[in-house]
């Protein structure tokens, strides 16, 4: 009996042999719908399997369906690969369309895409082709705005350092307080003290 992704593995194994040795390649996508922050980075997920290193090099192009425009094209070439026929250690080239420059990564070893600094307008529908085998899949991207905190942050400093004022002015008022408090007590040391030497010079005079 197989557990956990050995089980995963050994079915997707089992499922590339079935298909074939004309075919020979096996495309999974875990995720089909992404979400994305503007100005954020996001990972369009993939992960293939081949039944033999002889595939290679394999071409893969994606592509914004929305407006038919190639993102990128890469050829991944001289890979190995693991148990379950995962690439792994692989060689890639890669083409970036001149307005995705910079702003798009292909990981050959599972042809995910990670697309920087989204815009709104990255928001739809992405293909990848692996050409050679001719299949391709699918995954939807909707980019959300950014959450705006209404507050200025000269408010907030202001607002913390009103805090911290008014977390001193208890301190020294308490102070205040126990100044005043002795300074009262040492007068009415000092009162007792002098009422106490004027009884002592008025006793002679009556004797």
């Amino acid at each position: 009996m197989c557990h956990g992704w050995h089980c995963g593995g050994l079915t997707s194994l089992l499922l590339l042999l079935l298909l074939g040795q004309n075919l020979g390649l096996l495309i999974e996508i875990p995720q089909d719908v992404v979400s994305g922050t503007m100005g954020q980075s996001v990972l369009l997920p993939v992960s293939y399997r081949v039944n033999s290193s002889h595939l290679f090099p394999v071409s893969i192009v994606w592509k914004f369906c929305n407006s038919s425009q190639v993102i990128i094209t890469c050829t991944v070439r001289n890979c190995s690969l693991d148990a379950w026929g995962a690439p792994k250690k692989c060689t890639v080239m890669c083409f970036p369309h001149v307005t995705h420059r910079g702003r798009v990564e292909l990981f050959p070893e599972n042809a995910s895409l990670l697309l920087r600094d989204l815009q709104l307008s990255d928001s739809g529908v992405y293909s990848i082709t692996f050409q050679q085998l001719n299949q391709s899949r699918q995954i939807t991207l909707a980019v959300h705005k950014q959450r705006v905190s209404t507050e200025h942050p000269d408010e907030g400093t202001e607002r913390g350092a009103g805090q911290r004022t008014a977390a001193r002015i208890p301190c020294y008022s308490l102070g205040a307080c126990y100044c005043f408090i002795l300074l009262l007590l040492q007068l009415l040391f000092h009162l007792l003290c002098m009422r106490g030497g004027s009884q002592q010079q008025g006793r002679p005079g009556e004797a």
